[in-house]
């Protein structure tokens, strides 16, 4: 067999799968651009230029960027600092590893809505964490979580809801480490901390910042959670995505809050990279 016909049998062979990805994200971003310039509109016909744009780019929009950030960075952080000990302890063998591996793995399997009414039920006005807060005297009057100005319920929803995601791929990267790395270390002296710092942490750090971008990029374009316990203002960009299309009918201006909301994540993604690459650069 050629190389040529090595390469052509290898082409048609992930054309089905590749192809079809291709095909759908190529169109849909291409009707998207061209839908935000007002070459084409799905209710009426809109002028061709930049109108879309100059009416969307505003201090509103700007705000529901800023929040949809915030949220993203606090939930993809929380979740991180929360999955990174569990995931070391997950790498060991132990009692009872398979139960909790299958509990933790619970929130995964629960819709996004679901969540957001089951944490909703705890952390309500009158709901169980304010009632036992209120119980042993630790507040005076309930905590208002859902609702709030700063996103503290919709963070705690997506911190349950994602952190498991996390783990799991921490627990695969330190898995994947070679624990002869580990006895060579402690063999020269190195203390535990040394250890961790010098040789597992990072080799973990593809592992954690995969898990930080998933998790950040599903929250920046989260809609539903926010809708059931994010504050009243700012919405989300894709609430605000949303409301434009479904509400008001301006596809033109919900394009281009599409393009922002990608644009956004790739540029998130990008500086991501380029800060775990430092990290690593500095153990």
């Amino acid at each position: 067999m050629t190389k040529r016909s090595h390469s052509l049998r290898i082409f048609l062979l992930l054309l089905p799968g590749v192809g079809y990805i291709a095909l759908f994200l190529a169109v849909t971003l291409a009707m998207t651009v061209l839908q935000s310039f007002g070459f084409f509109s799905f209710t009426s016909a809109s002028p061709i230029g930049l109108l879309a744009w100059s009416e969307v780019l505003t201090s509103q929009t700007w705000d529901s960027f800023s929040y949809s950030a915030a949220i993203a960075f606090a939930s993809a952080f929380i979740s991180l600092v929360i999955a990174y000990p569990l995931a070391l302890y997950l790498r060991g063998s132990f009692a009872g590893k398979s139960v909790l591996t299958a509990l933790m793995r619970v929130p995964l399997f629960v819709p996004a809505l679901v969540a957001a009414f089951l944490i909703l039920n705890l952390i309500s006005f009158h709901g169980l964490v304010n009632e036992f807060l209120l119980l042993i005297h630790l507040i005076k009057e309930p905590l208002r979580m859902p609702h709030d100005d700063w996103g503290i319920g919709v963070v705690a929803i997506q911190v349950w809801k994602n952190m498991p995601l996390q783990t799991l791929i921490l627990t695969a990267a330190l898995v994947s480490i070679q624990t002869d790395l580990e006895h060579a270390a402690r063999n020269l002296g190195a203390n535990p901390w040394a250890v961790f710092r010098h040789v597992l942490f990072p080799l973990s750090i593809p592992g954690a910042l995969t898990g930080v971008i998933l998790v950040f990029i599903g929250v920046f374009g989260d809609f539903s959670i926010n809708t059931v316990a994010g504050p009243k203002y700012p919405p989300t960009l894709s609430m605000r995505m949303v409301y434009l299309a479904k509400n008001f009918g301006e596809w033109g201006q919900a394009a281009v809050v599409a393009i922002i909301i990608m644009v956004a994540a790739l540029a998130f993604a990008w500086l991501f990279t380029r800060l775990a690459k430092l990290i690593a650069g500095t153990t």
